[in-house]
């Protein structure tokens, strides 16, 4: 049964051929992206894991190489994401893992360069973004309505679906209860990274309702008394409440007032009032988070699992620091009582080294670089905004991942916004001088 997986790259091979590959990354890329639990796997001896996310990424990495290879502009990015797939690679096979190191690299190749090249080559060829975008947003909306069960029920409805047609394999991931409801997971693993979905999703949300790029009512239900805008921004807001993940929360509360940026009629005086705010508020928030986790004996699960996220540098540093430039790989030390690295740069420098976590945090700096000369030379208002709202989705996730490890649909997200950072063209508006004809009679 677990061959279903083939199933949805099948569909991006028929979608490729009977259209585009800009079809097949909206028709069957974006729904599996948004709908299909990423940790359900066909495993083949000798060969990786192959999950639904792998089946449509290979396929439209190959449909992408093929024909749209001649519109690529090279970048500085470019070698980053190459050089955070090969350290990817090298880390596990200097450590003697050479099985390890070949399944890193198909992974970093499918879930990384892949996403990268769909960003940069796919959403804005062809004014296709608002389709991209409508169909992010409605295929999360479409998740969030299915989460609710998990919220009240405490079980995953995603894996009493799929795990039906697995089922030698061991879910390691189960709904977690805090003050007495489940923490919505949905698709996505965990409550975190569920959390990091649904803000970007409620960004764009934002963005799409305030310049009315919504039908005003859903075909199917124009009974509702709200517009569909309404309905899907506070059903993405009501599920990331759900999540009761407070690092995404805190990530959606820096997105939203940068996407906002984008609608400011003083941009600049906004951006200084904004930043101002951050400078003051920004230590004093540091503070209490440091006296909170100093206790040595916590009053709340809440509080204990901000101690063990602050103990994690102080353990495990010094592990990162002697592995040196590649790092351990995926066999790194660990530290007992602590095998969960909730920190993405920190897992990053165990297991890919100094070299790895530099390409991380480039490809992170380089998309915030291109967003905002986006933002700040795009002269249409609803363009300006748009680079706005992904400048503080890109800052919130990278802010979230101080205090989440980055997997499943979040992963892929980070290197999609990567390559879509520099595809956000500054559209120029060009004055056209006009030669007038002088008739003499």
């Amino acid at each position: 049964m677990e061959m279903i997986i083939l199933i949805p790259g099948i569909l991006c091979v028929i979608a490729f051929f009977r259209d585009s590959v800009q079809k097949a990354f909206l028709n069957v890329y974006l729904p599996v992206f948004m709908l299909l639990p990423a940790y359900y796997y066909w495993k083949v001896a000798s060969l990786p894991p192959f999950g639904p996310m792998e089946a449509v990424l290979i396929p439209l990495g190959v449909a992408m190489l093929a024909t749209q290879m001649p519109r690529w502009k090279f970048s500085f990015m470019d070698l980053w994401i190459g050089l955070f797939a090969f350290s990817a690679y090298y880390a596990d096979a200097a450590n003697g893992l050479g099985t390890a190191a070949t399944f890193e690299l198909f992974n970093a190749i499918a879930l990384a360069v892949v996403p990268y090249m769909a960003g940069k080559l796919l959403i804005e060829v062809d004014d296709g973004r608002v389709q991209v975008l409508k169909r992010l947003v409605f295929c999360l909306f479409v998740t969030s309505i299915l989460s609710a069960y998990e919220y009240r029920m405490g079980q995953n409805p995603f894996t009493l679906v799929f795990s039906r047609f697995f089922p030698a394999e061991k879910f390691p991931w189960k709904t977690q209860i805090r003050w007495g409801f489940g923490r919505v997971s949905g698709p996505f693993g965990q409550s975190e990274l569920a959390g990091m979905m649904l803000f970007f999703g409620l960004v764009l949300t934002i963005y799409l309702a305030y310049n009315k790029l919504w039908e005003p009512k859903f075909g199917r239900a124009a009974w509702l008394p709200l517009r569909k805008s309404t309905v899907i921004g506070y059903t993405l807001a009501f599920t990331l409440l759900m999540t009761q993940a407070r690092g995404p929360w805190i990530g959606a509360l820096i997105a939203i007032p940068i996407a906002l940026l984008g609608r400011a009629k003083r941009v600049l005086l906004a951006s200084v009032v904004l930043g101002t705010l951050c400078l003051v508020g920004g230590p004093l928030i540091y503070a209490g988070l440091q006296a909170y986790t100093a206790s040595s004996t916590p009053g709340s699960a809440e509080q204990e699992t901000a101690t063990y996220r602050a103990h994690l540098l102080d353990n495990y540093m010094p592990i990162a620091e002697q592995g040196g430039a590649f790092g351990w790989g995926q066999a790194f030390p660990r530290v007992q009582g602590q095998n969960s690295i909730d920190n993405e740069y920190l897992f990053v420098a165990l297991t890919q080294g100094w070299v790895g976590l530099l390409c991380f945090c480039a490809l992170g700096v380089g998309a915030l670089y291109h967003l905002v000369m986006a933002a700040i030379y795009n002269p249409t208002a609803r363009d300006r905004y748009f680079a706005f709202s992904l400048l503080g989705i890109m800052v919130g996730l990278l802010v979230t991942i101080f205090t989440v490890f980055l997997g499943n649909q979040p992963y892929q997200l980070f290197f999609l916004l990567a390559g879509w950072a520099q595809a956000v063209r500054v559209r120029r508006v060009r004055v056209v001088e006009m030669a007038f004809e002088h008739v003499y009679t």
